[in-house]
């Protein structure tokens, strides 16, 4: 296995991501999103607040991880073991001319890849350190800290990412794994 760099997808702080989509239920689409809560889940429709600004992030960090209909193809390519829940988000005043975009909620089962000599604060990663066994053969690593949900993307994930010019987003190079 050919060792790669590792990239930590984050939200752009200048992301608005989808006005009313921070006010979705957390009991129905949590921040930790593991088995039991994706297994409740169904494909469905939430509201969001439409908004003539232009594009919306690709990527919600916001009441819980999910990505545009547009980057669901790569990520079930780059990681076959993934899977998807669908939400369109409706415009809650109902404007025939809103925008209907269609997210995916992925689920992905948690590897234990964070490595001791990481910097956490108040259960968040301020400097991840990876445990190079935990991510070999991997391109997209879900990991979970106390009060921090993580997705980690190998160089070739991230550039597959990055070819499609996301918005919303920030990948931080993760510099160190022992």
């Amino acid at each position: 296995m050919v060792e790669t760099d590792w990239f930590w997808v984050t939200k752009d702080r200048d992301a608005l991501g989808i006005k009313g989509t921070k006010n979705l239920s957390q009991k129905r689409f949590p921040y930790f999103m593991d088995r039991e809560a994706f297994d409740t889940i169904e494909d469905g429709t939430a509201f969001y607040q439409h908004e003539d600004r232009g594009e919306y992030s690709d990527i919600l960090f916001e009441p819980t991880f999910m990505f545009s209909d547009r980057f669901q193809r790569i990520f079930s390519y780059l990681e076959p073991e993934m899977e998807f829940k669908s939400l369109h988000l409706i415009d809650q005043s109902k404007r025939e001319k809103a925008p209907v975009p269609l997210y995916w909620i992925p689920f992905l089962s948690y590897t234990d890849a964070i490595h001791e000599n990481s910097s956490v604060v108040q259960g968040k990663a301020e400097r991840l350190v990876l445990r190079k066994k935990a991510m070999e053969g991997r391109r997209i690593v879900h990991c979970r800290l106390p009060a921090d949900d993580i997705w980690l993307f190998s160089l070739e994930a991230a550039e597959c990412i990055l070819r499609r010019s996301p918005l919303g987003i920030l990948l931080k190079k993760i510099e160190t794994v022992l």
